[in-house]
């Protein structure tokens, strides 16, 4: 008995070993050029596409003042260009990363005077039924904590 415990603690760990080694492998490094022209692309994030290309070449570099610049970015599409918002969702749809992408985005740097009223507003009325769900999670994440509690989301 006690030797098929230590068996299947043994392939636990091997098989955990081999799964942290893959997502480490995976997982690209910024180098300093990447880190300099994500920085640079920031400016250009005007549209979901050119967002979509950012996340698919530039994620690695996604931290910092460049992590900042993309959450402005984001949440100024998602708060004076929700009419554009049916391409978000359609890249989301087709790469589940892209969707935490955007939603990571949503965070504590963006403008919460400007910018998360009216993604919270956006979001509840206007949402397409496509989205109902990501609608769900960027109400949550636009709501002031004393009200949260009301709207937290639940999949």
């Amino acid at each position: 008995m006690k030797s098929c415990i230590r068996l299947l603690l043994i392939g636990m760990f091997v098989l955990g070993s081999i799964a942290i080694g893959l997502a480490a492998a995976q997982k690209k490094d910024c180098t300093q050029a990447q880190a300099k022209q994500a920085d640079r692309e920031v400016d250009t994030l005007k549209s979901w596409s050119s967002v979509y290309r950012f996340y698919k070449q530039f994620s690695p570099c996604d931290d910092g003042g460049t992590a900042e610049g993309v959450s402005d970015a984001i949440a100024k599409l998602l708060a004076d260009h929700w009419d554009t918002f049916s391409q978000a969702v359609k890249h989301a749809s087709n790469d589940k990363g892209f969707e935490n992408f955007v939603v990571r985005h949503v965070d504590e740097t963006i403008d919460w005077a400007h910018d998360a009223p009216l993604i919270n507003e956006n979001a509840r009325l206007h949402c397409p039924v496509s989205a109902n769900r990501l609608c769900k999670i960027l109400i949550t994440k636009t709501t002031p904590e004393s009200n949260r509690e009301f709207l937290q989301y639940r999949p």
